[in-house]
């Protein structure tokens, strides 16, 4: 039947934070319509998350830690026409999935996205701040610059194509997504893994930014705790994509470097020093491997 909406896998990567994950669980049960699957991927080797999932109705699986690893097993696992990624700390809209089909009903549509309701955005220079737009590059919002660095979506009342997808809500057509599938070479946790992973899967077809296809993204996790490290992986992952999928002429790395310098003095004037440090660190190191 050819107007039929997709079938839906939702999948949800998660690792030792079982509560956090069951209020996810939660708000995906409320969804009208549901998803047709929601996988659970766990990286804690204990199982922690394994009872949650369960009680919840979910498909439960296991793989090594790691957000590019984790979700290229719930890729593999997923039976859906769509999957679905969000974070273990979201909380989808009820009407989520019937904004996608709307979406998807396009078969040129290869992706879809929509605002994330982020929780614990910085007093400066925030995701949602225009002063993003006074960086160089070239870019509509949506795109990402001529160094790989993403222009975000400030007017979130109109839909658009898009180059990138945030990683509390990337869709995809799943037999797109396996060709595209997330990059494991990235350091750390996995950290840019959505715009690594958008941005390729937007070279074979539309990504489309919905609206009204939102969720929140509670920000349980502990990336302020973590400032040094968390900094140090930002520009050693952005270092690597910049190389992996643009252009590396002289005007593009003298913005590339730019856009470390201003990260540094935002990190200042919100008094993170800690991220500072990590950023320098990040900074030596990509150097260092740039060939």
């Amino acid at each position: 039947m050819p107007d039929a909406p997709p079938r839906f896998s939702l999948v949800i990567a998660t690792m030792g934070r079982p509560s956090v994950l069951g209020d996810t669980l939660a708000s995906a049960a409320r969804s009208d319509p549901p998803p047709a699957e929601v996988i659970v991927v766990d990286g804690d080797e204990s199982g922690s998350a394994e009872p949650v999932a369960r009680s919840a109705g979910a498909r439960y699986e296991r793989s090594a830690p790691g957000l590019t690893v984790q979700r290229n097993a719930g890729l593999e696992a997923a039976r859906g026409d769509v999957v679905v990624f969000v974070d273990d700390d979201t909380e989808l809209d009820p009407g989520l999935f019937a904004e996608l089909a709307a979406a998807y009903r396009d078969p040129e549509v290869l992706g879809a996205t929509g605002p994330v309701v982020d929780r614990d955005l910085r007093r400066f220079g925030n995701m949602r701040s225009r002063w993003r737009r006074l960086l160089p590059g070239g870019g509509r919002e949506g795109s990402l610059t001529r160094y790989g660095y993403p222009r975000r979506v400030q007017d979130e009342t109109r839909g658009r194509d898009v180059e990138y997808m945030l990683g509390g809500l990337m869709t995809a057509r799943r037999e797109a997504a396996l060709q595209v599938r997330f990059d494991e070479h990235l350091d750390g946790y996995g950290l840019l893994e959505d715009e690594d992973f958008s941005y390729r899967l937007s070279r074979l077809g539309r990504i489309r930014f919905v609206p009204a296809a939102s969720v929140a993204h509670r920000n349980v996790g502990a990336a302020r705790k973590r400032e040094r490290e968390f900094n140090r992986m930002a520009v050693v992952n952005r270092a690597y994509l910049f190389r992996k999928n643009f252009r590396r002429t002289l005007l593009a790395r003298l913005q590339f470097a730019m856009l470390v310098g201003v990260l540094v003095v935002h990190r200042a004037v919100n008094g993170e020093w800690s991220g500072v440090r990590g950023l320098l660190e990040g900074s030596a190191e990509a150097w260092r491997a740039r060939h």
